[in-house]
């Protein structure tokens, strides 16, 4: 099978004998499934949209969502070993969810049931990154991750490198060590490092012997 982009056509080239010694060649085009026709993305929205037979209730201080436990099991292994054992979320059919926001459930759950991303800023990249490593969701994470890693800047370079320390995440933090030892004296003359230093002293000496191996 040849395939060709996302936007184009699967041909498929099949032998047909109606004779013995005769072959006869025909090819067979098959739309892709990324292609303009697929409406899957959309369909599994409408799902979600409409709590169409949905099962389960994540419950935040201020909101519920009503989503499916087939769904968030193939996405996430913790929901799945969740709701597999007979853990108290299964017997009530209710997720109660006191460390995330409302938006930052909405959003985890949009990337659930659609792979897309809403637009993101610092603060929600923060918090949706939390979500991702809460459930062990490994691609929204490193969605995240590469967000916060675009753009990085002397005011909030601090703010990322304690997240990434927190979560044990070496690729955010060489990416926040790169970045520092690129744009040292940016950084180190900011108010944000002059905190920084105060209050995560063994994170700020590790970047400065860090600078000084590398120098």
């Amino acid at each position: 099978m040849k395939e060709t982009n996302s936007s184009e056509t699967y041909l498929k080239t099949v032998n047909v004998s109606k004779r013995p010694l005769l072959n006869q060649k025909i090819t067979l085009s098959l739309e892709s499934p990324d292609g303009p026709l697929s409406t899957f993305k959309n369909d599994m929205k409408t799902l979600y949209n409409d709590h169409l037979f949905s099962d389960i209730v994540l419950r935040t201080d201020t909101e519920e969502f009503q989503a499916h436990r087939s769904i968030l099991s193939a996405r996430s292994p913790v929901f799945r070993s969740m709701f597999s054992t007979d853990m108290k979320e299964k017997a009530d059919k209710c997720v109660e969810i006191s460390d995330l926001s409302s938006d930052t459930v909405r959003r985890m759950l949009l990337f659930l049931y659609s792979d897309f991303v809403e637009e993101l800023n610092l603060k929600s990249a923060k918090e949706l990154y939390f979500a991702a490593d809460k459930y062990d969701i490994i691609s929204l994470k490193r969605r995240c991750a590469v967000f916060m890693q675009r753009n990085l800047c002397p005011s909030n370079v601090c703010e990322v490198l304690v997240l990434a320390d927190m979560h044990q995440d070496r690729d955010l933090k060489s990416a926040v060590y790169d970045y520092i030892q690129k744009n040292d004296k940016k950084v180190f003359a900011s108010d944000e490092w002059k905190l920084f230093m105060e209050n995560n002293s063994y994170i700020a000496a590790h970047v400065m012997h860090n600078r000084y191996m590398k120098n």
